[in-house]
């Protein structure tokens, strides 16, 4: 089975994504690091040499290659992934999706000093307006846990019980 979380910069998808393949006894990759690593340069480097449309490209690409390349993996993908083009659509054809539902002051607070979040750099409300826009995609995902006030543990808990359920179906 192949998974992707989805959902907003700082909603937790590599933490979960980690513990969750570990759980599945899965690879787990990212997205964003797949693609660093093939670049040799960081997500903030890709976005001021060649802007974010290409990076977006990019994201897809790699995703197709690594659901290509494995029969089963937590993926975590990159918070605009599932808002570009029909990014959603081709993610829910080749996997399960869960959207890790955070409210945005959690986020922000995550965030909001990370050097490595390139659109943090537009401030609070600029912010907050491209999380409203990129949530009506997340919410289109197979499973939406919630994730407030839970540890990764009891996300993991939570997506493992939520998945055995589809299974049953």
């Amino acid at each position: 089975m192949k998974i992707t979380l989805i959902g907003f910069m700082g909603s937790g998808k590599t933490t979960t994504g980690k513990k969750l393949a570990e759980k599945l006894n899965v690879p787990f990759i990212d997205i964003d690091k797949e693609i660093e690593k093939n670049l040799s340069l960081s997500i903030p480097e890709i976005f001021k040499e060649f802007g974010e449309t290409f990076f977006r490209k990019k994201e897809i690409e790699t995703f197709k290659t690594i659901t290509t390349n494995f029969n089963s993996a937590v993926i975590s993908s990159g918070g605009g992934m599932p808002a570009f083009g029909n990014n959603m659509k081709i993610l829910k054809e080749n996997s399960v999706t869960i959207y890790l539902q955070t409210d945005f002051e959690t986020l922000w607070n995550r965030i909001k000093n990370d050097p490595n979040r390139p659109l943090v750099k537009l401030g609070r409300d600029s912010v907050k307006k491209l999380f409203e826009k990129r949530k009506p995609f997340y919410e289109m995902a197979d499973i939406i846990v919630d994730t407030t006030g839970k540890t990764p543990a009891e996300i993991t808990e939570t997506i493992e019980k939520k998945l055995k359920k589809i299974h049953k179906t």
